[in-house]
């Protein structure tokens, strides 16, 4: 017999004979006898065993059989148990039926039968016996329908899962898959082309090496929160290429959730979005650079609005003093002179925005002549050695190396970079000194120009002046700036003199930097170049410097300086046409004017000139279209250009169109008359104008020629 053919039977009696009774009675190897001899202690033998029946005495103290069997029924787990009652005391049909009533399935009175009951004992164990058979070929029936669902189950995951993988595969980002805690157990074909690491050395922590470790540490950070809430997430990381750049990906952390709040597992997608960042980015940097150009404008805008009517206003208040009669003749002279100085003011600032707007379009032409620097050097040495003794402070310049007397580079451009820094530097020191370091560097040689040595001027200028914070030092070398508005409002300027320097010079092969600063101390600027010279050149070891300031000669213009000259002179604006028509007349020319080209044109069929002068910019025709008509048609007198077009390729132009000369605005006198008496040769000129006159008339017959 096995043990899952005993079953459990629980006797219960206060009286140890009638337990004994039942004891022998249903002895059997069938029978686990459990004995009980109050309700209490066979309600607390329920839990410990699974029994088949209970055989219950009805006269018991403290709590009867009635009132136990209640309580049994009342617990849903053993409501089923069948329960037989035995006594010999309450054999009323009464009492009998209370028993039933109370979930009793028999009532059996003593003295009982023996052989009674043990064959009702013996069918209650059969039907459980087959009871409980029952319900195990019922749960081995399910358990076989749950296993075949599994089956059926198992296989449709299986194939939900190659279409999800084949799916993962196909499509053009990275797909990761996770446990719950955050194990990666898979990884799709597009992870392992993109990063190189095939799904072994990928699982673990092997993911890891192929993240950037800020952005690594950020993510592992925002998993492990994500895992305790079991929430979404979103984060941008870069992750490496096999060919080991890396690359920004958007990353979406999606939790599958069993709907009770715990990740049953994670679903990872990541997009490259690196070209978008960086496109992001530049636009951001784009914004900002924007930005800060418009706040450079702005300043830039304020600050040249100071810078031009400073001088400006000077020249209008001047200039209104001089029209008032008791003016002394002395007082007009400083007057003039003040007006002039101005005016001087006024056209530097607008050099130094041609000169930067040219250099930063790269129009800029740099010329590589001989230069003789020791003479440019003394000129300058004695220029600023004047300026600083205006100021009382000292100015020194010392060659601490041998430098060449001639070099070959832009005399102009380098006349600047000196004028930019030694003038900033005395600007910007009150008291103190100014010290110019002149260093030259001969460069090895290749042996292909023995003729030419290659070299690098150096020049170190250091000041007591007010010196530069080291943060704001940084955006000394930006257009329109200076280190802040005080300094602006104090010492006046463009903020464009060093950035054009550093333009300069590097367009010269060298650079300018500020070598050491400190505020309130001073500070040392340098700049250097790159030259050639003559091997043979002397080298000079120290600099002859006069103390006394030169002074400016003023040119006398005899009043036959231009002989009667003819000249045209087409010129729109008023001022102009007064002003270029006094200084020639004074010179001794005849002049006649017109305010645009074609009354130009047409004044020059009917009359000889020696000269004309034509303004570029003028309604109807301008000078190009005016000198193209006169060249075209064969005139040969001399044309020379007036305009306010001041740059080199504007000079080239006019040449280029028939031009003889080009004379920028404002006019000065010396130069206009000077260049005006170069065309004096009237005879020349007057018949080379008669032959041009004879020209039009030929011209003129060949129209009515064909008209005809």
């Amino acid at each position: 017999m096995s043990s899952s053919d005993i079953v459990n039977i629980l006797l219960v009696d206060d009286r140890h004979d009638g337990l004994l009774a039942l004891e022998v009675v249903l002895s059997s190897p069938r029978y686990n006898l459990v004995k009980a001899s109050s309700g209490a202690e066979a309600i607390a033998a329920l839990p410990k065993y699974e029994f088949a029946m209970i055989l219950m005495d009805v006269q018991m103290p403290e709590m009867d059989g009635f009132e136990t069997v209640e309580r049994i029924k009342k617990d849903h787990r053993y409501k089923d148990i069948p329960i037989i009652f035995i006594t010999a005391i309450n054999k009323d049909e009464r009492y009998v039926y209370q028993g039933y009533n109370s979930g009793a399935v028999d009532y059996i009175l003593k003295p009982f039968d023996s052989k009674i009951l043990q064959s009702k004992v013996a069918v209650f164990t059969d039907l459980y016996l087959k009871t409980k058979r029952i319900q195990e070929q019922a749960e081995q029936l399910r358990e076989s329908e749950r296993r075949e669902r599994y089956l059926k189950l198992a296989e449709l995951e299986l194939q939900s899962l190659k279409r999800y993988r084949n799916l993962a595969d196909a499509i053009p980002h990275i797909v990761w898959r996770a446990h719950g805690d955050g194990t990666l157990d898979y990884f799709n074909s597009f992870w392992t082309r993109f990063t190189g690491m095939s799904q072994e050395m990928s699982r673990g922590d092997g993911w890891q090496s192929a993240f950037e470790s800020d952005d690594l540490m950020k993510l592992l950070k925002a998993w492990v929160f994500a895992i305790t809430t079991g929430e979404t997430f979103e984060i941008e990381c870069r992750i490496r290429a096999e060919d080991g750049a890396y690359r920004w990906h958007w990353m979406r952390f999606t939790a599958d959730n069993d709907g009770n709040g715990r990740v049953l597992s994670w679903l990872v997608t990541s997009m490259d979005i690196h070209d978008r960042r960086i496109m992001e980015e530049n636009l951001i940097m784009a914004k900002n650079a924007a930005d800060s150009a418009n706040r450079a404008k702005s300043h830039f805008l304020a600050n040249m609005s100071h810078e031009i009517r400073t001088p400006l206003g000077a020249i209008l208040g001047y200039a209104e003093l001089l029209s008032k009669p008791q003016v002394s003749e002395d007082e007009k002279t400083r007057v003039i002179s003040t007006i002039q100085r101005n005016g001087q003011s006024l056209l530097k600032i607008i050099d130094e925005i041609l000169d930067l707007s040219k250099v930063e379009a790269g129009r800029i032409e740099f010329e590589k002549i001989p230069v003789p620097l020791d003479a440019l050097l003394s000129d300058i040495a004695e220029l600023m050695k004047n300026r600083a003794h205006d100021k009382e402070i000292g100015f020194e310049v010392k060659l601490e190396t041998p430098v060449p007397s001639e070099i070959q580079t832009d005399p102009t451009r380098l006349r600047q970079l000196f004028n930019n820094l030694i003038g900033n530097a005395i600007k910007f020191t009150e008291r103190g000194k100014v010290d110019v370091k002149i260093r030259w560097a001969e460069l090895e040689s290749d042996g292909s120009s023995p003729a030419v040595l290659s070299g690098k001027l150096q020049v170190a200028v250091t000041d007591s002046g007010i010196g530069i914070d080291s943060e704001k030092a940084k955006i000394l070398f930006q257009p329109f700036t200076q280190v802040d508005g005080t300094t602006t409002r104090r010492f006046g300027g463009t903020g464009l003199g060093l950035a054009l320097s550093r333009q300069l010079a590097q367009a010269m092969g060298g650079n300018v930097w500020i070598e050491e600063t400190n505020s309130g101390t001073g500070s040392t600027f340098v700049f250097e170049i790159m030259a050639e010279t003559n091997p043979r050149a002397k080298m000079m070891t120290d600099l002859l410097v006069k103390a006394e300031p030169k002074k400016e000669i003023k040119k006398d213009f005899p009043k036959d300086y231009l002989g009667g000259m003819n000249i045209l002179l087409a010129e729109d604006s008023k001022d102009n046409q007064f002003l270029i028509t006094y200084f020639l007349e004074q010179g001794g020319a005849h002049v006649d004017l017109t305010d645009d080209g074609r009354k130009a044109v047409t004044l020059a069929e009917k009359n000889e000139y020696d000269l004309i002068l034509l303004d570029i910019q003028m309604p109807e025709m301008d000078g190009y279209e005016a000198v193209t008509y006169l060249r075209n048609k064969g005139y040969q007198g001399a044309v020379v250009a007036i305009t306010a077009h001041a740059l080199k390729e504007d000079k080239e132009y006019c040449l280029k169109l028939g031009f003889d000369n080009h004379v920028t605005k404002p006019i000065q006198k010396d130069i206009l008359l000077e260049e005006v008496r170069r065309y004096r040769k009237k005879d020349a000129v007057s018949s080379i104008g008669q032959g041009f006159k004879n020209l039009f008339v030929k011209e003129k017959n060949r129209e009515s020629a064909v008209k005809n």
